[in-house]
């Protein structure tokens, strides 16, 4: 009985030093993370539809998919596309991907409440783009997704700047 109260006493410490860790990858010293928007590295290199190996679960999605800024930081999206389109929107703080409408006109999302702002639209043709955000100017959990309307309705393609 007094080595398990050892190991929980010893363990206290542990667990409270894990909880404090903040969730996501940190960004450098001057604020500033790099993202990268679409993980074309995995899956198969087909289309959807035709020979697809159904790996748009791997492919889109952001990496990582929460990172970690602090007040007045910045995020550069590295946009990578090999069929279809990513476009990266970012939405006001505390906005979540429940309260996001597909509105339309397909195959947008094009939900304006809380758009904060939105980076190019590339394509296959254009395969890559960079992005960067204006700052983010006051703390909070900032919602980004892809406005392509598949890749965020059926693949949740989003993720999250967390601002400190």
């Amino acid at each position: 009985m007094q080595r398990r109260t050892r190991f929980a006493m010893a363990a206290i410490p542990v667990i409270a030093a894990l909880a404090t860790l903040t969730p996501g990858v940190l960004a450098s010293p001057d604020g500033s993370a790099t993202v990268r928007f679409g993980n074309d590295e995995v899956g198969s290199p087909y289309p959807p539809i035709t020979n697809h190996d159904a790996s748009g679960n791997g492919k889109f999605n952001l990496v990582p998919r929460t990172i970690t800024i602090g007040v007045g930081g910045t995020i550069t999206y590295d946009i990578l596309v090999r069929f279809g389109i990513h476009q990266p929107v970012v939405y006001e703080a505390g906005i979540t991907p429940n309260e996001i409408d597909l509105v339309g006109p397909f195959p947008f999302v094009n939900d304006m409440r809380g758009r904060r702002a939105i980076g190019p639209a590339v394509n296959a043709a254009t395969a890559t783009a960079t992005w960067t955000t204006p700052p983010f100017d006051a703390p909070g959990r900032y919602l980004v997704l892809c406005n392509f309307q598949p890749h965020f309705a059926e693949f949740d393609m989003y993720g999250w700047v967390q601002v400190r």
